[in-house]
């Protein structure tokens, strides 16, 4: 186990000026994390226990599909047999309907609710809608302790599969009711800080001899992680320029006009401020020439080199950051070939990793979800907000785990979003400051926050599980 010692001055927020009185942002800055003495971080190594199942419920959660399956199969040949009137049939499905309904309630009344959702996975992929309806009913039916009260949202979830099979399961939730739940997460947990310091860190390393900087990013949102790095290049004394591109994939080029405008003056009079060059520019990619024509731009420029892609899928939708990855993977890394591609994504839905089937992803679902919940309640209890984790949970967790569930493996890519990968690319070790800035930032919100780093990338841990990693990808 390692110990870094570090300390932190008292008023390291800045603020980010706005013109909207609905949402304000406070931002941390990276440079005023020194190391000091006499401040430790313990990186515990406890294992979260793993989601065990007894055989004796695999089997008989197997008999129960078997059964459904054949009183679907029945019914489908009672309705064609004329030799069966219709009381006949009523009586046949109610007699073998109340024997499934006593096996079920026998198994779901010695279950806990975790197994409950995992039999209703299991139910719901095999699609038997009769044992996954039986068993969702009791979830529903089910009291709810405080460490159970995500299950309404992956039952949510489950149900939207049986409803209708993989339809959109929520709309994308309104900024106004976001940003106040974002803003919790980023003041009062580690989660945003440390995906926006470690992504800022590798690029003001791969960008130290450049003469500016230039980040292409495909997910911008409300541009706060590109004021942090503006406070980094101000805070080193050079104020070398700084070019933001914004890379979008929608048909409709005036769908978010509004907010990128908003996002483009907030992040022009910050850098003003601080005496940053700054140049804001967007990019509607609708086909590979866009990315052609983009590119020959940047080399009539002088500075194709310099481009750093940069891509945060934390915020999106399933749908959404398959799109984006898929966009990354397939078009933008190979037709720009940047300096440097960044990843920022939940371990969850991290590229690369082998696609899982449905019960095999919500199992891990369960795990990682109840992780998050876990170190937020952590972070908001332990420093007196515990009333802001439930609207947390409502417009940021809840709706997240819902469409991942609902989602999961419906997208164009068959295997899942986690099995593109960066061809071409290879990564590229962090830091031994961005690892250590990375521990020291951990340390300061609970002692169940860790990091683990290798083969490219850095993950914040609670607990020694993975929950956000950043990735960081060079061209071979």
């Amino acid at each position: 186990m390692e110990t870094m010692s570090y300390s932190y001055l008292c008023s390291p927020l800045i603020p980010f000026p706005t013109h909207h009185e609905e949402s304000s942002y406070l931002l941390w800055s990276p440079q005023v994390l020194i190391p000091l003495e006499n401040g430790n971080m313990c990186n515990t190594d406890a294992d979260p226990s793993p989601d065990h199942h007894h055989q004796q419920d695999h089997e008989l959660m197997n008999m129960l599909i078997q059964e459904a399956n054949v009183l679907l199969l029945q019914d489908e040949f009672s309705n064609g047999d004329p030799s069966l009137d219709g009381s006949d049939q009523r009586l046949g499905r109610q007699e073998n309907g109340s024997l499934l309904l006593g096996v079920q309630e026998e198994f779901m009344e010695e279950s806990s609710l975790g197994d409950l959702l995992v039999a209703g996975a299991r139910a719901v992929e095999s699609r038997d809608s009769i044992s996954a309806s039986a068993i969702l009913s009791r979830i529903d039916a089910a009291p709810v302790s405080s460490s159970d009260h995500l299950a309404c949202y992956f039952a949510r979830g489950l149900r939207s599969r049986i409803s209708i099979e993989c339809r959109p399961t929520l709309d994308a939730p309104a900024p106004g009711n976001r940003m106040p739940a974002y803003r919790m997460l980023q003041e009062l947990s580690p989660f945003i800080k440390f995906a926006h310091f470690t992504a800022n860190q590798a690029i003001l390393e791969a960008t130290a001899d450049d003469p500016a900087v230039h980040v292409v990013d495909l997910n911008v949102g409300e541009g706060v992680q590109w004021a942090s790095l503006m406070s980094d290049l101000a805070g080193h004394g050079c104020r070398k320029p700084f070019r933001l591109t914004e890379a979008f994939v929608t048909a409709d080029a005036g769908a978010g006009a509004h907010r990128m405008a908003a996002t483009a003056r907030r992040l022009s009079e910050f850098a003003t401020s601080l005496g940053v060059p700054f140049q804001y520019s967007s990019l509607h990619v609708l086909s590979d020439e866009d990315l052609h024509g983009f590119a020959t731009s940047c080399c009539n420029g002088g500075s194709s080199s310099s481009v750093i892609v940069s891509c945060d899928t934390t915020d999106q939708p399933y749908s959404s950051l398959t799109r984006l990855q898929l966009l990354l993977a397939g078009s933008v890394a190979r037709i720009l070939r940047p300096k440097l591609v960044i990843t920022t994504e939940e371990e969850l839905f991290r590229m690369g990793r082998n696609p899982a089937s449905f019960t095999e992803f919500f199992r891990e679902a369960l795990l990682h979800f109840g992780a998050v919940l876990e170190s937020l309640a952590s972070c908001f209890r332990d420093g007196g907000y515990g009333a802001c984790l439930a609207l947390v949970e409502k417009e940021e967790l809840g709706p997240r785990i819902q469409d991942a569930v609902g989602q999961y493996l419906c997208g164009p890519v068959t295997g899942g979003a986690c099995s593109v990968e960066l061809a071409g690319f290879r990564a590229c070790e962090m830091s031994s400051f961005s690892v250590a800035q990375g521990r020291m930032l951990a340390g300061l919100f609970s002692r169940g926050f860790g990091v683990v780093h290798g083969e490219g990338r850095l993950a914040l841990c609670w607990k020694s599980w993975p929950l956000t990693s950043v990735s960081v990808w060079s061209p071979v």
